[in-house]
């Protein structure tokens, strides 16, 4: 399971932000996964799984490659949960990672992706912002859908179809809108990380929810919080925010487990990137 918030703002006041983001990554405790870095020579952030057969990939990322076609991009993969795998099915992480690495545009690339039947069932959610406006694209192989959102926008995505999100989604979503009406200012940024990190943390059950229930019913009530932690197995390993300010500063947080797990003392690893468009 993952979760992901997403504001994008195409005419922020001076002094706020464009664009906020806040993930988690849940997944087994002992796949591998290398931290978020930046990458010069593909001038991206990422971090990367280095679970073998599957290295390089990323379920998150960001790309800093100015072109004519947009300014600054993100990418985002999250499964859907409950449906039937395929047998050899390719890895999911280069889908993002295609994405950021290369210059097809988010329209361009959905569409090239949504004949692609090769992977199991995911969610890929992708913003690209120019200096005047932003489009957010949402596409799925399960069912397969393509949806775009232009604009200024407040969104929320889950391990589920775009039309049937999660309680956890629906509610996780307003919570979101409220913290960016209250700390939508530069000059609050340290509190409203504080404020988005509290969210991912938030282990509060969003009960009931049938439509996860069908999907997981043998542990949708472990899975129906934002931080998810089942039986020292599987749970949020990593919290991912991005920050993107109406003067193009570019901030990039992750706080993530540190390998190898500990279950009686996890220890959180915090790391910062920065940087101008």
């Amino acid at each position: 399971m993952c979760i992901l918030f997403i504001f994008v703002d195409t005419n922020p006041k001076k002094g706020s932000y464009r664009l906020i983001i806040a993930s988690n990554r849940d997944e087994y405790y002992r796949r591998p996964a290398d931290i978020a870095r930046f990458f010069p020579n593909d001038n991206i952030i990422a971090g990367r799984d280095m679970e073998k057969g599957r290295e390089g990939g990323t379920w998150l990322g960001v790309s800093l490659r100015k072109c004519e076609k947009f300014k600054f991009r993100f990418g985002a993969l999250l499964n859907v949960t409950g449906e039937d795998r395929k047998q050899n099915a390719k890895g999911r992480g280069n889908i993002v990672m295609d994405f950021i690495k290369h210059e097809l545009t988010g329209a361009e690339y959905v569409n090239k992706l949504y004949s692609d039947d090769t992977h199991n069932a995911f969610n890929f959610v992708a913003v690209e912002l120019r200096e005047d406006s932003a489009s957010t694209f949402h596409l799925s192989n399960s069912p397969p859908n393509i949806a775009e959102f232009q604009g200024s926008k407040i969104l929320g995505f889950g391990n589920s179809p775009l039309n049937s999100p999660l309680t956890k989604v629906k509610n996780g979503t307003t919570r979101f809108s409220e913290i960016i009406s209250k700390c939508n200012s530069v000059s609050q940024g340290e509190q409203l990380k504080d404020e988005l990190i509290s969210l991912l943390k938030s282990e509060e059950r969003h009960l009931p929810d049938p439509e996860l229930q069908k999907r997981a019913p043998n542990a949708y009530e472990e899975l129906s919080s934002v931080f998810v932690e089942i039986q020292n197995s599987y749970g949020t390993r990593t919290h991912s925010i991005v920050l993107v300010t109406d003067e193009w500063k570019v901030e990039f947080v992750e706080e993530t487990i540190e390998e190898p797990y500990n279950p009686e003392a996890p220890v959180w690893n915090k790391q910062t990137i920065k940087s101008n468009l």
